[in-house]
């Protein structure tokens, strides 16, 4: 009896010839919305470079264009897979000495090679289509470039690292390689990234059209617009060596020395700029795999996969309930409601700002306006958008235009009494299928949605200040939160460009919860006699963006007292804070925003203020400075703990949300993989031994979680919870 033989799936590149003679290379990845440079897709495209050398050995075809078939969306890189699977610095160098063999291929075919990009072209994309003769761009806003590999701790290994500085220049290749930012098709052109610019709406037959005349040779290549400054740095030794040592300066203050990569793309370009291109492709190959074997790449591929996977959290018959939203009100015009409402018009959705204060109004819809201006200065949208832009965002002291909006943002003062007077309010002028989402830090949702309606349709959705910057939003659903509402926030979330984490509704979340023993144990690090600079200095060393200390200064005194008051209702004595924190506020000290903080602010920058010392002087109890071992323990072991107790609770549906959620709200530091990953690198066991230890030696604030006390007798992996 015969079975049943299943057809192969469609091979990633596929060759169709048209009737001029052109060949067009189509990338089109099986079952996939993006075409992602694989195994299986190298394979494939080897089979098609060895058509085509036959072809043209014949004589024909006369041009090869590479195209995607992918709607907005040339290729997105590399397979991030494939990257974490690399075992030591031979096999890394090896795999990326094969791609690049590969893309040479492609470099010497025999007839001009023509990469068509409408859409996202990333990673190894962008790699592929600087091995072609020429790079032509669509117009479309989605058409972007870049190298963002040093964001996974990698260069671009592909001959990303050689081929751009020879074609656009040493300091604009450093940027985008440093900055790992990608460009719009308007900066690639004048960069000379891109030879030509065409309209995306008709853009294959304008592309067509284009081919014919590189062919007929009607046309040369786009020559990059460098300025008289760039020509002379980069035709003279002495202007090399300052390009090269100015973007040294820059990674060391930056990176603090914590990640290799971008020093490492320094050195490949600056040793390889003058190499013959086979041994500066060798010199990229060495210098990627070696970078691929790091456990900063380990660290940094995980915590991307983490936010990938964030981002997929919902179930698609769930993601389908949510709501299609079309204008969204923010209430409260703050510095977060303003931020918000900068968000939501940045990408192009109608919002209305709306307070009590004709004032704050004002200065909410100004700061709108300022973040708008700013945007548009650093290249992420022209003027005009950002005018355009602006011009979505309407002020209101009233509910008056409130009946036709589909999801609101309330962003008051943190006091549950006010909100649900807002809430109530704001149900009276909604339509009925509208989302209320109260932008909290720490107070209960479940209670605010008791006073509701419709308690179905409220939630929470914290965002993180500066909101245009901070990646991660919170979003929180109650027991009575209705599955719609709580996908149509997610959905929002991503829309905004942000990563959102689905956290349940207890005190603080996760990123507050567990920032609390953090910036508590600063306090009780003062009381021990160690010093402002001290505790800073040994976190911001450990890779904290900033110290405790500072971070307080940053958030409010104010803000800080209001929330541990939440915590300790809600924990008790563990959550308890010291008394650093009181005595400062009771002498109206408020951090940054009042300029009487840990640190004294001025043009020039902070500096710790002696005055905040001297009211912090705890007599003999201060006995003398703290190691900065003990400082890091101190601080972030009891942040460890607390997640355990956090994920026992079912905050988090696994330790990689909180992973992620301390990452991207907290600015833990990502090539250390994440806060429970870093904890699992100690063992579950040594953790605890040094909980225990604290607990001896300063209070039961440091008492191991029952949580951890399990891992640990079973060997388990934190990180694995």
């Amino acid at each position: 009896m015969l079975s049943a033989m299943s057809e192969a799936p469609p091979a990633p590149f596929r060759l169709e010839v048209d009737s001029d003679n052109i060949v067009w290379l189509i990338f089109d990845t099986p079952g996939s919305r993006a075409n992602v440079l694989g195994a299986p897709a190298l394979d494939s495209l080897q089979n098609c470079l060895t058509e085509l050398e036959s072809r043209i050995a014949t004589g024909y075809p006369v041009a090869v264009v590479l195209w995607s078939a992918k709607r907005d969306s040339f290729i997105v890189g590399a397979d991030i897979k494939e990257i974490a699977a690399v075992d030591d610095a031979e096999d890394g160098r090896e795999k990326s000495a094969q791609v690049q063999r590969v893309f040479r291929r492609l470099e010497q075919l025999a007839v001009p090679t023509i990469a068509a990009i409408d859409g996202i072209c990333l990673g190894g994309g962008a790699e592929l289509a600087l091995a072609c003769d020429w790079r032509i761009g669509s117009d479309s806003p989605r058409t972007r470039l870049g190298l963002p590999e040093v964001r996974l701790g990698l260069i671009p290994g592909f001959g990303g690292s050689v081929r751009l500085p020879r074609l656009i220049g040493m300091r604009r290749s450093l940027s985008m390689i440093l900055t790992a930012k990608s460009i719009s098709a308007k900066t690639a052109l004048d960069y000379g990234l891109l030879d030509r610019m065409l309209p995306a709406e008709g853009f294959r037959t304008a592309v067509a059209a284009t081919v014919a005349d590189i062919v007929l040779r009607r046309i040369t290549p786009g020559e990059p617009r460098r300025s008289l400054w760039d020509r002379l740095l980069e035709g003279t030794t002495y202007g090399r060596h300052l390009i090269f040592s100015k973007a040294r300066a820059r990674v060391e203050e930056t990176s603090g020395g914590h990640y290799p990569a971008p020093m490492t793309a320094i050195d490949v370009v600056a040793e390889s700029i003058q190499l013959p291109l086979e041994d500066a492709l060798a010199r990229e190959a060495e210098a990627a795999g070696r970078l691929a074997a790091t456990s900063v790449c380990k660290n940094l591929v995980r915590v991307f996969n983490l936010g990938q996977a964030a981002k997929k959290a919902l179930p698609a018959e769930v993601a389908g309930e949510a709501v299609e939203v079309g204008k969204v009100a923010v209430i409260g015009a703050g510095v977060m409601g303003g931020g918000i409402a900068e968000l939501l018009a940045a990408h192009d959705i109608p919002v209305i700002l709306k307070d009590i204060d004709p004032r704050a109004l004002d200065a909410g819809l100004r700061h709108a306006n300022d973040l708008l201006r700013q945007a548009a200065k650093r290249g992420i949208f022209s003027a005009a958008a950002a005018r355009r832009k602006a011009a979505l965002i309407q002020g209101t002291l009233a509910y008056d235009s409130f009946e036709d909006v589909d999801f609101v943002i309330e962003a008051i003062i943190e006091r549950l009494p006010v909100k649900k007077v807002v809430l109530r309010e704001a149900e009276q002028a909604l339509p009925e299928h509208a989302v209320f989402a109260t932008n909290t830090s720490a107070l209960s949702v479940t209670k605010l949605s008791a006073g509701s309606g419709r308690p179905g349709q409220v939630v929470g959705m914290h965002f993180f200040n500066p909101v245009h910057k901070m990646p991660l939003v919170e979003i929180i659903r109650t027991d009575t939160s209705s599955t719609a509402a709580a996908a149509t926030a997610f959905r929002l979330a991503k829309r905004l460009g942000k990563t959102p984490v689905l956290v349940a509704d207890r005190t603080g979340f996760i990123v507050n919860r567990l920032l609390a023993p953090y910036l508590n144990e600063a306090g009780f690090l003062l009381e021990d006699g160690a010093d402002v600079a001290e505790i800073d200095g040994a976190l911001t060393e450990f890779g904290m963006p900033m110290g405790p200390c500072r971070l307080l200064d940053e958030v409010g005194f104010d803000i800080v007292e209001h929330v541990a008051q939440e915590m300790v209702r809600a924990f008790g004595e563990r959550m308890r804070p010291s008394r650093a924190l009181g005595i400062l506020t009771s002498e109206g000290r408020l951090g940054k925003k009042n300029k009487r903080g840990f640190y004294s602010y001025s043009r020039r920058g902070a500096s710790v203020d002696r005055n905040t010392v001297r009211s912090l002087s705890f007599g003999a109890a201060a006995a003398g400075s703290v190691a900065p071992d003990d400082i890091v323990d101190r601080c972030l072991l009891p942040s460890v703990n607390e997640a355990m107790h956090a994920l026992e609770d079912g905050v988090a549906s696994g330790a990689g949300d909180v992973d992620l959620a301390m990452v991207m709200g907290a600015g833990f530091p990502p090539f250390r993989g994440g806060m429970l990953a870093w904890a699992d690198r100690r063992g579950a066991g040594a953790v605890r031994d040094r909980l225990i230890e604290l607990q001896e030696r300063h209070g039961e604030r440091f008492a191991p979680a029952p949580a951890l006390n399990r891992a640990a007798d079973e060997g388990g992996a934190l990180a694995a919870v």
